[in-house]
């Protein structure tokens, strides 16, 4: 009978043993897993700071500016090369098709509006 005893208390026990050392491995896993992602989530405010300056540096209007010119040779536009044309309603009908101010009229009106 004591042997029955005493085996059951030494399966006990190293049945308490195996979880025991299992949850420490398990926690000494956790815990390099969390030093892993410690590192990449610097890494990756890092990067997010860099593009943050990237992006404000990519929409200032004096940036765009600079490189419209310098890169694609734009220039501003002079006095009289900018036509500007009215929608009035009385705009006559009479005009051609094919026009310009035709096509914006007809494409304005087209329009819908959503909600």
């Amino acid at each position: 009978m004591k042997k029955n005893v005493l085996l059951g208390v030494m399966i006990v026990l190293g049945v308490w043993c195996l979880f025991y050392v299992g949850v420490k491995i398990d926690m000494w896993r956790l815990g390099y897993d969390m030093e892993d992602l410690e590192s990449r989530r610097t890494v990756l405010k890092k990067k997010q700071e860099m593009l943050q300056g990237r992006l404000s540096e990519l929409t200032d209007p004096q940036q765009i500016a600079r490189r419209a010119h310098d890169e694609l040779g734009l220039i501003v536009p002079q006095e009289g090369q900018v036509v500007m044309i009215s929608l009035d309603a009385n705009f006559s009908s009479e005009s051609r098709d094919g026009s310009p101010a035709r096509l914006v009229r007809d494409f304005s009106s087209a329009l819908v509006s959503l909600p």
